[in-house]
């Protein structure tokens, strides 16, 4: 007779939370800050911490440590990475946002050391989801080798297999740092890459940047103020690469059309090319559902207030 009663408390469980990590260069493109915003919707994550790639780490950092706090989030850690030069012609207006923010810090230790703690703290079930180059992801491999085993799932953004709007190029996070993108592609990962043949496929549409700006939210005032410091003319529009990655880590599958493994190597230019000798397997998110994800994507952020919070 108790079988409906323990019916009912299962069904009523909360599904449990899957553990992620995400790495960042936030604060160049755009698109890293909106990613961080998507992640902190999914109230399916457990958010164990953001990782700052490449160039000046400690003011990227300061970006994501202000994003986390303007939405109530300080209690997820951020750890710098190594830092890389700068080209001096290079501005990163984005940075300026949090120069002088100092209401929160990273956490001491490295960001490979956040990413190997956090892997053997959860073997087996961490996502980790990698949407700048791969500086941090290959040093954490260096520190601790058997962490292909360690992690439930890596998902890139990063690489171009067959094409793209710019046809096929080497994509920035794996040129950036080509030699530490070749450690983590031949690592063995169980690995998803969201490349440039979908990404640049999907753009953030004027009457969609509207809707969110008259959503006075936090998180969203916050979103369009570094929207308008990294606009470097009116019409330029965000093309949504890593809050792609993120959906796909979120719910594999869900919005492409495609996701075929192929054999993937990354060579000495800093191409991703299928070769059936060398390269590792490798699934590769192809033919992004746009319009559903864009709803989906847009009505979390501006629901993300109402949402449950850990």
């Amino acid at each position: 007779m108790w079988a409906p009663f323990v019916l009912l408390l299962l069904a009523a469980a909360p599904a449990e939370r899957v553990p992620v990590l995400l790495d960042t260069d936030i604060g160049t493109d755009i698109d890293d800050a909106w990613a961080l915003a998507y992640t902190l919707t999914r109230e399916d994550f457990d958010l164990l911490g953001v990782t700052v790639t490449d160039g000046d780490t400690a003011a990227r950092a300061r970006v994501a440590s202000k994003l986390l706090h303007v939405v109530g989030r300080s209690d997820v850690p951020v750890a710098v990475g190594r830092a890389t030069p700068v080209p001096p012609e290079r501005v990163d207006f984005q940075l300026q946002w949090a120069e002088d923010f100092t209401a929160a810090r990273p956490v001491p230790g490295s960001a490979a050391e956040l990413i190997v703690a956090k892997a053997r703290a959860h073997p087996g079930r961490l996502v980790l989801m990698a949407v700048g180059p791969l500086q941090n992801v290959a040093d954490a491999l260096r520190l601790e080798p058997r962490l292909p085993r360690l992690v439930k799932r890596l998902v890139l953004m990063s690489g171009c297999v067959y094409d793209s709007k710019w046809g096929l190029v080497a994509e920035w996070n794996v040129k950036q740092a080509v030699a530490d993108a070749q450690l983590v592609y031949g690592a063995g990962f169980p690995l998803t890459i969201v490349p440039l043949d979908s990404t640049s496929k999907v753009s953030l549409e004027p009457a969609e940047r509207e809707r969110l700006a008259r959503h006075r939210g936090p998180l969203t005032t916050a979103l369009e103020a570094l929207y308008r410091l990294w606009l470097g003319k009116p019409d330029q529009k965000m093309i949504l690469h890593d809050q792609l990655a993120i959906a796909e880590a979120a719910e594999p599958g869900a919005f492409f059309d495609r996701l075929p493994t192929v054999p993937l190597v990354v060579d000495a230019e800093g191409f991703t090319r299928i070769d059936a000798e060398r390269g590792k397997p490798v699934q590769v998110a192809l033919e992004p559902r746009r319009d559903a994800f864009m709803e989906h994507y847009l009505g979390r952020l501006i629901g993300f207030p109402r949402l449950r919070q850990p």
